[in-house]
């Protein structure tokens, strides 16, 4: 039995060192502001002058870093036209060639036969009618 009632009051202290562990959020939020207060105070405020030192700072450097990238955004474009322009004086100079390409060598192929079948056809209507009027 005494050992039953020592597993009881171990159980008891438990439940009661659950409620002294416990706190109260009201408390805990004073706490914070509390703290947030006194770290407030212990910042150091620049005065007028320092502001307005760095924020010119602030703006030179913002100045000098857009020069930089328009700088090199002309020089990349200015490489992008360089080469389109290349490119295309290749493709005009290979453009430019006597010989003919597939497409014309087709083309006149094309009609060469076309042409060869209208005279064989024109040569058979001939015929024919001259073997009408024979008979």
């Amino acid at each position: 039995m005494a050992e039953d009632k020592k597993k009881k009051s171990a159980k008891n202290d438990k439940k009661s060192d659950k409620k002294k562990t416990r706190k109260n959020p009201f408390k805990s939020m004073a706490a914070f502001f509390k703290s947030v207060r006194s770290e407030g105070k212990k910042v150091v405020w620049p005065n007028a002058k320092e502001v307005l030192k760095n924020t010119l700072v602030v703006l030179v450097v913002i100045l000098i870093v857009g020069v930089v990238i328009f700088g090199i955004d002309q020089g990349l474009t200015g490489i992008m036209k360089f080469t389109k322009n290349k490119a295309a004086e290749r493709t005009t100079a290979a453009e430019t060639t006597t010989e003919p390409t597939s497409a014309e060598i087709l083309e006149e192929e094309t009609e060469e036969q076309t042409s060869a079948d209208a005279e064989s056809t024109s040569e058979d209507t001939t015929a024919d009618t001259t073997e009408d009027a024979e008979n």
